[in-house]
């Protein structure tokens, strides 16, 4: 399968997530299950934007003595009215009182007891904010679909909600396979490597809002493969709370003596939806279903793994990144496959630097990347200095 066709296919078969209320406090890099509307009018009244004095313009024009009758501030709006000939002192973001429509600052005034005179003449609605110039009540502030940034928390509280719907943070299990793998730490026998996929999985799962419900890695048996996949799609203790959304695999999905996930997935009723694509690294993915769960089989190379699922495991946890962006290649590159290419690449000065080593073995070519560049399956080469589509491989 092409790369642009598999990742529709990862959109399409994305986990349908429940939907559950979710507090300000922990609203940051939610995704929302409804449009974000304001209760109210913004601003809720009309106000002023500068510490001085509200008055009528007419009566400023005429740069005379003004009597000040009062004072608004926040939280404490004068209660009258003004007439002709009088003002009322106002602080910031204070209810503008009835009959003023402007405000004189307070460094353009000269003050005298209960007397006010303007230096200068504002024009009518200086330094004033009227009610609802920003938003109208039950504008769509934020749409539903949207990943909650932090600055917008502002926005969803401002509008007046102390909470709003969110779809459910997708529950994840990740299993990896493999004799050969020793968790970090640990001295290195013969043959043996250390357990990178399932911490660095777990790290862009939670980053993508997941929440890793658990983790394990299994020989290479197929016995043993099954019953790890049993009891991950059933729950752990059969609890439902502890049912996956996205089971991950990693290693252990190609065609080898000692690959057992694609007999073990046919075993425990997994549907094969996808097998394969024209990609590097990553060219033995696996897409299944059971129901309404979804698994997704990376490849068992860490650098594989990880690109793998940056382009195409994000999107089934509803983090579709946009690969529309074109930046230029620093130095150009010349391909020895007729696969889609995903370049690790570092950013320098508004251009994408391939990192020196693009194997598939290479962590190296983790370590600093900034961005998947696409060199497409049917180009040979990119030159220096043409652009290329891109996404962000830091992103949360």
């Amino acid at each position: 399968m092409a790369f642009d066709e598999a990742l529709a296919l990862m959109r399409e078969n994305a986990p349908v997530l429940r939907r559950e209320p979710v507090a300000l406090e922990n609203l940051v890099g939610r995704i929302l299950a409804e449009d974000v509307r304001a209760r109210v009018d913004h601003p809720t009244f009309t106000n002023s934007s500068m510490d001085g004095f509200a008055l009528r313009a007419e009566d400023a024009a005429a740069l005379t003595a003004l009597r000040v009758v009062g004072e608004s501030r926040a939280g404490a709006p004068f209660t009258g009215r003004i007439a002709g000939g009088e003002a009322t002192r106002v602080s910031t973001g204070a209810e503008l009182p009835e009959g003023a429509d402007t405000v004189l600052r307070r460094e353009d005034a000269g003050t005298d007891g209960g007397w006010v005179t303007p230096r200068v003449a504002p024009a009518r609605g200086t330094a004033v904010r009227v009610a609802g110039e920003d938003v109208r009540r039950g504008q769509v502030l934020l749409p539903s679909g949207h990943v909650v940034a932090a600055h917008e928390v502002a926005v969803v509280a401002a509008a007046g909600h102390a909470e709003v719907l969110c779809r459910a943070r997708p529950r994840v299990v990740i299993i990896g396979s493999g004799d050969e793998v020793v968790p970090p730490g640990w001295d290195l026998g013969p043959g043996q490597v250390y357990d990178a996929n399932r911490p660095g999985i777990a790290a862009q799962a939670r980053a993508a809002g997941a929440q890793v419900i658990a983790t394990a890695v299994v020989p290479d048996d197929l016995g043993a493969t099954v019953a790890a996949l049993g009891q991950a799609l059933r729950g752990f203790d059969d609890d439902p709370e502890t049912v996956p959304d996205l089971l991950i695999t990693t290693g252990g999905v190609s065609v080898g003596d000692h690959d057992h996930l694609k007999p073990a997935f046919a075993a425990v009723g997994v549907r094969e939806v996808m097998f394969g694509i024209q990609v590097r690294p990553g060219h033995p993915l696996w897409l299944g279903r059971l129901d309404d769960r979804v698994v997704i089989g990376l490849p068992g190379n860490p650098v594989s793994a990880a690109v793998c699922f940056h382009a195409f495991a994000r999107p089934l946890l509803g983090r579709a990144d946009s690969w529309e962006r074109r930046i230029p290649l620093a130095s150009g590159y010349a391909k020895d496959t007729r696969r889609t290419e995903l370049l690790r690449c570092t950013e320098v000065g508004g251009t994408l630097q391939p990192l020196p080593r693009q194997g598939s073995h290479a962590v190296t070519s983790l370590a600093g990347a900034t961005h998947l560049a696409v060199i497409p399956a049917e180009r040979e080469s990119v030159e220096a200095g043409e652009p290329v589509n891109c996404c962000p491989l830091i992103s949360v």
